[in-house]
Formats: C-alpha cells, structure tokens, sequence
C-alpha cells in the first residue's frame, strides 16, 4: 500500500507545534491545494482537513490566513466543498457555523476567505437543504453585517456574502424569508447593491438574488409593489445617457429620467444578462406584463438592444421585448407559466437561440 504523502506533515499541524514548523507546512498546503490533483490528495487525509480547519483560528495571522486560503482552494471544487460539509471543528456543529462566527466577528481578518468559502458551499444544490439548519437562525445577522459596508473593523469587505446570499436563495424557505421578515424585510436591504458602482460582486449577488425571487410567480406581486421600486433597480444597469422623448421619459420610474451625461450602463454582460431574465420572468403574468410596459421598460431596451453587443445578452433582450410589443389578446395566456410547450416545440426554440447566438 502507498504511504500517505500526508501522512508526516500532520504532526507539525498541530495548535501547538512550533510556529516555523506550522508556517512551513501550511504554505506548502496552500501551494498543494492550488491543483485538482493536489485537492484530490487533501481530501484522502481526514486528518489534515480537520487540522487546516482548526488553524483558520490560529493565534498567528499568516498562519490562519493560509489555512482559510486552503479551504477557499478546497471548496472551489463540488467534490471538495461537499467533503467539507462532513467536518466537525472544536465547539461547533459543522464548519458552516465556525465559518459565520468569522464573518459576524467585526474584527477577524480573513473574514473574506471565510465568505468565499461559504459561497463555494452554498452552491451545493443537494447539499442546499441542510447548509439551512445552520445559516437560518444567523441570517439577519449576516444582512446586517452585510449592508453594513464598515462592519468589519480589519479592511474586510464581505462582497461574497452577496453570490452566497443568491445561492441560498434557490430555497423556498430564503425566498419567504427574504419577502416576509419582520418587522424588516431583507430585500429591502438588499436592493441598493443591484446598483453598487464598488464592487461586481455584490452587484451581481444581488440581482441574482432578485432573479431567483423572479422564478416564483407567487412573488410578482410583491416584487412589483410600488412600494418596492425594484424596475428602478433592475432597469439603472441596462440604461446610458441617451435621451427620450418628453412622452417616454414621462413613463420611466422618477430616478431614471435624465440621467447625466456621465451615465454608463453595467459592464458585466452576466449581470446584464441576468436583469434580463428577471424582467423576462417578470413577465409571466398579465399583471406583470402591464406593470413593465407601463414603466416604459420597452422604451428602454430598445435603445439598450442598439449598444448591446453581447449575443446572449441580445437573445435575453429580444426574448423580452418580444412579450412586452404584444397586446394581450396576441399573448393568448394571463399566466404564461400554465402553457404546456410540447418537447419537439422547445427543441426547436433551444435549436433556434443556438443559431441565433453563433449568427450574431
């Protein structure tokens, strides 16, 4: 049998082995980590998991610092992060509830590897369900550590709680609770960072939040409260400094006419993208449907449709625009989610956006 190429390093891991000892071993793990074999060989050894894990609380920084970055390494892959579910750590259930002690602690250092770390995780879909026994009773918490852009005392700024805020919103149980909180609701906190010019990760975490809302009709209602404002949100990326007709720009949302000069629409094409979908979702009921082209949002993405020159995101553009040019009695449903498509029918259309992405 093969020897554990591991199998020594592990007594130099321990809290209280001599800190050269521990500096070397754990910059020689990082730099292991930093491959899918090396990663693969990390995981063989149960033991040295659970001493990196155990030295992300090290009373030397650089130390817990490279151990966190090990598990970032880890949990980048779905095999890595799923092994990492199975770890207990001293004092806490599983490594989901060390992690968020970290990230609610205002002065931890490496707060950010702990929420990238979490971001990897929470994309686990089968795991989804039960990452949720340790993050519901934190999350108010974790918002308002969150939207508090200081929260954290050491320079950390906590943007991938944003993509791990959107990766738990795939549960139902986060949708109801990010909509029916009390006595705040979490969207609410949540949607200026649609719009945060600082950071494309907390932008794109959180419009996908919005998108994954989006999925459930029973949500439109709420979504497109007026109380909400969420097209202003959702229309800012997709909007430059071209101007309108009097009789348009009337019809926008108040805090997007006239914008100045110096407006530039979003920059990433996935987040493009991904407000697209959501106005598409948006969409499905006759309700919806009359609360966006009552909102001018045709008006804006046909001049949004001229600049864009990203084929997916034209494809998700005139998927849209394609309802909104519609009168109802063309669209022929109120509810468009209750019209069954025939399989051969979405081969075709799945067949048809394929052309239409390689033609453009």
């Amino acid at each position: 049998m093969d020897k554990d190429p591991l199998s020594e390093i592990v007594e130099f891991l321990k809290p209280d082995s001599r800190i050269d000892l521990k500096h070397i071993s754990i910059d020689h793990l990082v730099g292991l980590s930093a491959t899918e074999e090396g990663v693969s060989t990390l995981l063989k050894n149960e033991q040295v998991i659970l001493s990196i894990i155990e030295l992300t609380s090290d009373k030397v920084d650089e130390i817990s610092k490279n151990a966190l970055l090990v598990l970032v390494n880890v949990s980048a892959s779905v095999t890595g992060a799923t092994e990492l579910l199975k770890y207990r750590p001293s004092n806490h259930k599983n490594i989901l509830e060390l992690l968020v002690s970290y990230v609610l602690d205002p002065q931890k250092k490496d707060a950010d590897a702990a929420c990238m770390i979490l971001s990897n995780i929470t994309r686990l879909e089968d795991e989804l369900e039960v990452c949720l026994d340790s993050f519901i009773p934190h999350l108010n918490d974790i918002m308002n550590a969150f939207v508090n852009i200081d929260y954290n005392k050491k320079g950390c700024n906590l943007h991938y709680l944003a993509p791990m805020f959107s990766n738990l919103s795939c549960s139902y149980r986060i949708r109801k609770w990010l909509t029916e909180e009390n006595p705040h609701i979490p969207l609410l906190k949540l949607l200026p960072f649609c719009n945060y010019e600082l950071s494309n990760i907390r932008r794109g975490g959180a419009i996908g939040t919005i998108r994954n809302l989006s999925f459930d009709t029973e949500h439109h209602d709420f979504l497109l409260n007026s109380d909400l404002d969420l097209l202003t949100y959702l229309l800012n990326p997709l909007m430059g400094n071209e101007d309108y007709p009097d009789h348009e720009m009337d019809k926008l949302p108040i805090a997007l006419q006239y914008f100045p000069k110096e407006k530039r629409r979003e920059r990433d094409p996935d987040i493009r993208k991904m407000v697209l979908e959501t106005l598409n979702k948006l969409c499905t009921k006759r309700t919806g449907r009359e609360m966006l082209r009552e909102n001018g949002v045709y008006y804006v993405l046909r001049e949004y449709h001229k600049w864009e020159k990203d084929p997916h995101a034209l494809l998700a553009c005139e998927n849209v625009v394609d309802i909104l040019i519609q009168k109802e009695d063309e669209v022929g449903a109120d509810d468009l989610s209750a019209v069954e498509v025939p399989d051969d029918m979405k081969e075709k259309f799945e067949k048809m956006d394929k052309e239409y992405i390689n033609n453009v």
